[in-house]
């Protein structure tokens, strides 16, 4: 998570790195990285008590994403002009709904989300949106964003692979997707109208089940397994 805000930061917020994180740095006589606990931790960290602390190996990955992102001419051609953690208020019926975009581009209702994976191909990082739905938080940020301003936002995701060479790959998200996400948050909404009405809070799985297993388990099922390793995300 820490990785993940860094990443953020140091993408849609440059100018903001070194404001918000500070770099434990402290080595061993050995040269290895000294452990962050004792007298150099303590003071280090009272010294930074304000700011969020990275090790070395969190700041490089975040800057290097970072330089790869802000060097792929597709994705800077949303995040060229903009405003970063655009916060979002509006209703639905009597409950009050809240959402913070990760860009608005400047000029155009373009609404951009910023994501890490391990595998920023469209049949890979589609499974990986699917197994998370992302596809709510898609449609939430542009219900929300269509409620303030009466505008019908762009949708465009851009994906960041988290190991080198930082593989980018820019999405843009269509209706299907959002119509979609929209009756998955109507939907859970709905749920917990009931759970509140009744005070009840069951767990996600109610009762006895019989249990199914992913169709790569079975002799002749689908071998791809590239999208069981998931990554963080905004």
């Amino acid at each position: 998570m820490t990785l993940g805000i860094a990443t953020h930061v140091a993408v849609l917020e440059p100018e903001r790195f070194e404001k918000q994180f500070a770099v434990w740095t402290k080595r061993t006589d050995a040269g290895a990285m000294s452990p962050r606990r004792g007298k150099d931790w303590d003071e280090f960290s009272l010294l930074n008590a304000s700011r969020t602390i990275l090790t070395q190996d969190e700041a490089r990955i975040a800057k290097e994403i970072a330089k790869a992102v802000r060097s792929d001419a597709t994705a800077m051609k949303y995040l060229e002009a903009g405003d970063p953690e655009v916060t979002l208020e509006w209703t639905i019926g009597e409950r009050h709904c809240k959402g913070r975009i990760d860009w608005l581009t400047i000029g155009r209702p373009i609404i951009v989300g910023l994501k890490t994976t391990r595998d920023c191909r469209p049949y890979q990082f589609g499974s990986q949106a699917a197994k998370l739905d992302y596809a709510i938080q898609w449609a939430w940020y542009a219900d929300g964003f269509e409620a303030n301003t009466g505008k019908t936002p762009r949708m465009v995701e851009i994906v960041v692979e988290s190991a080198p060479p930082y593989a980018v790959a820019t999405y843009l998200i269509e209706d299907d997707l959002l119509v979609q996400g929209r009756e998955n948050y109507i939907a859970l909404l709905r749920q917990l109208a009931d759970c509140e009405a009744a005070d009840t809070w069951p767990g996600p799985v109610i009762g006895e089940q019989i249990l199914s297993l992913p169709s790569w388990y079975y002799p002749g099922g689908d071998d791809d397994l590239s999208d069981l390793g998931l990554e963080m995300g905004s």
